[in-house]
């Protein structure tokens, strides 16, 4: 295994809170979330950061459809915007009849549709006491949810494998969870996979490895496909959140990272180098239940 402190990486955005749900668009636009401070921005290279969602609380995830349109998690479950218009609709905000307290990362499964954990923010940040269980779900193209776990404490980074016979689940606290895919490409029961206690996002390689983010510990670690530890890069900010690669930069790892108390105003998002070719998350291509308002 190979341990290293990076120290060449190129800021993209800067002086955040904290930084989750990085996304290149299909235009090269960077996408992402303020957690803690609230809003979704985006940046257009030679331009200044656009607040797109001002106030938009614990976005965890963003996700492009193919008609144009951007899903946000957050508070209360998920909605669209109109990049072009600015307006927004409620996508999802009941499952199984129960309202969302909110929705945190978020994936697409390569057929239209997408993968989304719910987490319950309001114990965490305005109780402080243990959250409730959070559910791990599929939402089909066509608008269906399916409910893959009910017991998740905290449920992060999610990303298919290479070979498409593997779903990845980052579940903080526990560690990364694999789903075998069947033919339909739906999950069978899973398997803790690798555990680590402070895992995040994560992402996967054309070579079949994962890259996970681990925030208390300020680390990226790469991982081979059989859960072997090959490289763990340290990062010098107080946590490391998310982590997504770009179809049109596939050699490029985006980052988000985060502050806190002590450190305030280091959630970022930065650039690094890698030598194997990353896997862009899908697009969704959601039909008029989400896309029309």
């Amino acid at each position: 295994m190979q341990t290293t402190t990076l120290g060449d990486f190129k800021t993209i955005a800067e002086g955040y809170e904290f930084v989750e749900a990085p996304r290149v668009s299909p235009c090269g636009d960077l996408w992402f979330g303020d957690l803690t401070g609230r809003g979704v921005y985006r940046k257009r290279s030679g331009h200044p950061d656009e607040a797109m969602l001002p106030g938009r609380q614990w976005v965890g995830g963003i996700l492009f459809d193919e008609s144009g349109l951007v899903l946000c998690s957050g508070r209360d479950g998920i909605v669209t915007i109109d990049p072009v218009t600015g307006h927004t609709h409620d996508v999802l905000t009941h499952i199984d009849g129960v309202p969302v307290i909110a929705v945190n990362d978020m994936e697409g499964d390569g057929r239209g549709g997408f993968y989304a954990g719910t987490i319950d923010f309001v114990s965490i940040f305005e109780k402080g006491t243990e959250p409730s269980p959070g559910k791990f779900f599929h939402v089909s193209a066509g608008g269906t949810i399916t409910v893959l776990r009910s017991d998740v404490f905290a449920s992060n980074g999610i990303a298919t494998s290479a070979c498409g016979r593997w779903l990845y689940h980052s579940e903080t606290s526990r560690g990364i969870w694999r789903y075998p895919l069947d033919g339909d490409g739906m999950p069978g029961p899973g398997e803790l996979f690798m555990e680590i206690e402070d895992s995040d996002g994560l992402v996967a390689d054309s070579a079949g490895n994962l890259w996970v983010a681990c925030w208390s510990t300020a680390r990226v670690i790469q991982f081979s496909e059989q859960g072997e530890m090959l490289q763990s890069v340290s990062l010098p900010f107080p946590h490391v959140v998310s982590l997504d690669f770009a179809a049109s930069d596939p050699g490029g790892l985006y980052v988000s990272t985060g502050g806190n108390a002590e450190h305030p105003g280091k959630g970022a998002v930065i650039r690094m180098e890698v030598e194997i070719p990353g896997l862009a998350g899908p697009r969704t291509k959601l039909g008029e239940w989400a896309t029309k308002p």
